[in-house]
């Protein structure tokens, strides 16, 4: 869990990166995953915001091309 340190207002945490067992279209895949952890301070960041950079984080990372470099 990170721990955010002022006068930082978020923190992204960054697990290892393991294959695991997913379901894809009612199939059993392996697939390299990674789990990420955000924590802000509710007294600045909107709970949604957070959400919302999660989310584009996510999108980037599924759909990795030459071009986000």
């Amino acid at each position: 869990m990170p721990v955010i340190n002022q006068p930082q207002v978020a923190i992204m945490g960054v697990g290892a990166v393991a294959k695991e067992p997913v379901v894809i279209d009612d199939m059993i895949a392996i697939r390299s995953m990674c789990y990420l952890a955000l924590t802000f301070d509710h007294r600045l960041i909107d709970g949604a915001l957070a959400d919302q950079f999660t989310g584009k984080v996510k999108a980037v990372l599924e759909n990795w091309s030459v071009e986000v470099l």
